[in-house]
C-alpha cells in the first residue's frame, strides 16, 4: 500500500441461500380429470376448419363443394 492507493473495497455479500419452494397441495382426481378435458376442448376447438382439411401424398383427395363454379384470380 502505498500513500496514493485507495483501500480496497469491502468483500461481496454471500450468496442468497436457496429455499425451495413448499410443494403444491394435489388437486381431485376428478377435477383434475374435467380440467385436461377442457384444455383439449379448447385446443380442438382453436384448430378450426384448417384442422379438418383431407390431404394425402397427392394433394386434395376431394374438391371442395362450390369450387369450379367459382371464378378465381385469373379469370377462368
Amino acid at each position: 500500500m502505498s500513500i496514493f492507493s485507495p483501500p480496497p473495497p469491502p468483500p461481496p455479500p454471500p450468496p442468497p441461500v436457496y429455499i425451495p419452494p413448499p410443494a403444491a397441495p394435489v388437486a381431485d382426481t376428478a377435477e383434475e380429470e374435467s380440467r385436461k378435458a377442457r384444455l383439449a376442448a379448447v385446443a380442438r376447438n382453436r384448430a378450426g376448419m384448417a384442422g379438418t382439411v383431407a390431404t394425402s401424398q397427392r394433394g386434395v383427395l376431394t374438391p371442395a363443394a362450390g369450387t369450379s363454379a367459382r371464378k378465381t384470380l385469373l379469370g377462368e
